[in-house]
């Protein structure tokens, strides 16, 4: 809908205001944020709107930021910020643009004075009497109220389940009937502040809501600033890189340079790859955690679905050491690719046994390393996590 209006509608204005507009933004971002109109007592926008769009967001930061997160694993921060802020607003620039500034046009150009007077009269019928002015009245109508149908169900149905997801203590999966029970309580209680006192009852609920939450806001920055300052001291801990010359000049099982060549550019499928995980990873771990239980901890050894196995060595009250090898598909390379069919890219896949830590992939490959070396590197990985908790201390 917005690329068909941008195409058909009065473009270089588009383009133009659109330019414009995102400079104003951002050269008065600073100056409206502190703006309260402290010397202009008639003007109410700030009670009425700012206040309450800052109190709407606040109040909607636990179910927004819960299901984003959910739906985000996996992707680094930078990545995030940009999905969740940068694209959102980008677009936003595009849709106010392109609606707000059409309308100016046929306002201030077009002569259209009676799409003013609708804006006034009220607010809500202002969109479809924005649509009158334009071709396709009725199917654009249609579809226009069909989004926002959908915008308020989606909303409500993730703010339903994260509150299940509270409610059941962090669980994934519960109860179909108690997201049903969530759903239909949000929908009451919605349907009752707007019987009560309209729009501006639900506005007073929603930033007196919003306020005692802020403060917790703050401390989840808080904790926020302090995860990525101790994952910056871990990687600062971890001073050397992991490469197989470190496994190459010792132990009864070092490879060769021959082997490391060879090592460089196999390419292992699946099985292989999980065969490796049982009959030699696991094996490795499971004498580590002997050796340490003679030291009086507590390690467990696992194996997970996915052939993947892993060492947790419990800490106390401090963070656990865990070590973990995965089986992790790649594509393969161009230069063994000469058919990138798709089923035959598939069958082209191969496997590295990769070494995951608490934090996340370490983006290293112990394939092919004998028991001696993946013990070592399993010792190399605990001394550096007892040296973080030593420096966190």
């Amino acid at each position: 809908m917005v690329w068909w209006w941008f195409s058909a509608g009065p473009t270089i204005f588009l383009l133009e205001a659109l330019v414009q507009n995102t400079g104003a933004y951002i050269a008065g971002i600073f100056e409206q944020t502190f703006h309260l109109y402290a010397y202009e007592s008639e003007i109410t926008w700030i009670g009425d709107w700012t206040l309450f769009y800052w109190g709407w967001w606040i109040a909607w930061a636990p179910f927004v930021g819960m299901f984003i997160a959910r739906v985000s694993r996996g992707r680094t921060i930078r990545e995030f910020v940009v999905g969740v802020l940068f694209v959102p607003v980008g677009f936003t620039f595009l849709w106010m643009t392109v609606f707000g500034d059409t309308a100016i046009h046929l306002i201030l150009f077009e002569g259209v004075s009676s799409l003013g007077d609708a804006v006034q009269e009220d607010e809500s019928k202002a969109l479809f009497a924005f649509f009158e002015q334009l071709p396709f009245t009725t199917i654009f109508s249609t579809i226009a109220t069909l989004l926002v149908v959908t915008f308020f169900v989606t909303s409500s149905d993730s703010g339903s389940l994260v509150v299940d997801m509270l409610t059941s203590g962090g669980k994934g999966q519960s109860p179909l009937w108690q997201r049903i029970f969530w759903a239909i309580v949000e929908g009451v209680v919605a349907a009752a502040l707007l019987f009560a006192g309209g729009l501006y009852a639900l506005r007073a609920a929603t930033i007196s809501s919003a306020l005692p939450f802020t403060f917790i806001m703050l401390l989840m920055c808080l904790g926020l600033y302090k995860a990525v300052r101790l994952e910056t001291v871990k990687k600062l801990t971890i001073k050397e890189a992991w490469t197989r010359s470190t496994f190459s000049g010792s132990g009864t099982s070092k490879l060769s340079w021959k082997q490391r060549i060879s090592t460089l550019v196999r390419h292992p499928k699946k099985k292989e790859v999980l065969e490796f995980l049982q009959n030699r990873a696991k094996p490795a771990l499971e004498e580590v955690a002997e050796e340490l239980r003679k030291k009086n901890l507590s390690p467990e050894v696992q194996t997970g679905e996915d052939g993947r196995v892993w060492i947790l060595v419990p800490q106390g009250d401090e963070d656990d050491f865990f070590y973990s090898v995965r089986p992790r598909s790649y594509e393969p390379p161009a230069f063994i690719l000469d058919d990138t069919r798709e089923d035959r890219l598939d069958k082209l896949k191969f496997y590295r046994a990769e070494v995951h830590l608490r934090e996340g992939g370490q983006d290293y490959d112990i394939m092919g390393l004998g028991k001696d070396e993946i013990i070592n590197d399993v010792i190399d990985q605990y001394e550096r996590h007892l040296a973080f908790l030593q420096t966190i201390r």
